[in-house]
C-alpha cells in the first residue's frame, strides 16, 4: 500500500497499530488516512471513530480481507469515505485518495 501511494507521488507514513497513529506527532499531518480494519490493539472503524471524537476529520478509507456488510454500512454511516475489500482495485483506492485530497485543497487544510 505504502509503495502505491509513493508511486502516485503521495508522502507516505506507516504506522504499525492505531495507538501508534493516535500517539503520534505526525496524528494531524495527513490529508488521507488508509486503515485495515483488522488490525493489532484496535480495528479500523475505532481508529477513525477516535479520531472523529478527538475533533480530526481526516477523510478515512478502510480496506479488508473479510468484508462485512453491516461493518460496511456503520463505516460509511459514520464518515468513512470508502470500505474496499482485498484484493484491493488499484484504481478505486486511488479514487478515493485523489477526492479525499481534493476535500483539502477545497477547504483549504491541505498539509
Amino acid at each position: 500500500m505504502a509503495r502505491l501511494m509513493k508511486s502516485h507521488g503521495y508522502i507516505v507514513r506507516t504506522f504499525d497499530s492505531g495507538p501508534s497513529l493516535l500517539n503520534s506527532e505526525h496524528r494531524s499531518d495527513a490529508d488521507f488516512l488508509i486503515a485495515d480494519v483488522q488490525m493489532p490493539e484496535m480495528t479500523g472503524l475505532e481508529l477513525h471513530d477516535q479520531l472523529v471524537a478527538a475533533g480530526d476529520r481526516t477523510p478515512t478509507v478502510l480496506i479488508t480481507a473479510h468484508p462485512n456488510e453491516a461493518m460496511r454500512l456503520r463505516a460509511l454511516q459514520v464518515g468513512v469515505r470508502g470500505y474496499l475489500t482485498k484484493p484491493i482495485d488499484e484504481d478505486d483506492l486511488l479514487r478515493l485518495v485523489r477526492a479525499a485530497v481534493e476535500e483539502s485543497e477545497a477547504n483549504g487544510r491541505r498539509r
